[in-house]
């Protein structure tokens, strides 16, 4: 039975893929407790005494504000949870097995343009850089980058939302599982949305 790693476990899209892997797979779900990805300790310390053969990158963090007006240190947290903690987890990862497969979540905002989210853009756009990176490196890594997704995150940015024009995480969850099963070359950088995701599940 091959080990999962799901970084930033508690969240709704950790939990909707840990569903779908449960019984095939063993799968881990560290939260930031149990697993802090910005601290190279803590990191190296989770991972030294684990075989790993799938690593799913979600740690998530955006507090959306204008550069002119933000604390500089939410900043750092959020380019170093969603970027640095991606680097930190997956080199430590293929030190023990070369052989991992990475799989990177990113965001429909690495290719799109929101006035008060730079760091959340700069730091996704950067994954999705770094996994290519990767892949001509020789490693077995993709990228799957989910539009606006119904998740605890966005439900505390946008309370509001009409929930209907929302991807579910579940169908994005079935898309993650089809990367954990070899589906996509890799680095490949793969965009789902709500308006996308019923072409992607039948593909």
């Amino acid at each position: 039975m091959k080990t999962v790693v799901i970084t930033g476990g508690r969240g709704d899209i950790a939990q909707a893929v840990k569903r779908l892997l449960d019984g095939e797979y063993k799968v881990y779900t560290p939260g930031k407790e149990e697993l802090n990805v910005t601290d190279i300790v803590s990191v190296r310390e989770y991972f030294q005494n684990k075989h790993v053969d799938i690593l799913i990158n979600n740690a998530g963090y955006v507090v959306p504000m204008s550069i002119a007006e933000c604390k500089i240190e939410s900043e750092k947290k959020s380019i170093d949870i969603n970027l640095f903690g991606t680097f930190n987890c997956t080199a430590a990862v293929l030190g023990q097995n070369r052989e991992a497969r990475i799989i990177n979540i990113g965001s429909s905002a690495a290719t799109k343009v929101h006035g008060t989210w730079s760091s959340y853009c700069a730091a996704k756009a950067g994954v999705v850089a770094a996994t290519k990176c990767w892949a001509e490196d020789g490693f077995d890594v993709v990228c799957i980058s989910p539009g606006r997704t119904d998740t605890k995150m966005r439900r505390g940015l946008y309370p509001d939302e009409d929930k209907m024009t929302l991807l579910k995480p579940d169908d994005f969850a079935t898309i993650v599982l089809y990367a954990v099963k070899g589906k996509y070359a890799p680095g490949e950088h793969i965009n789902v949305s709500l308006q996308n995701v019923g072409d992607l599940l039948n593909a």
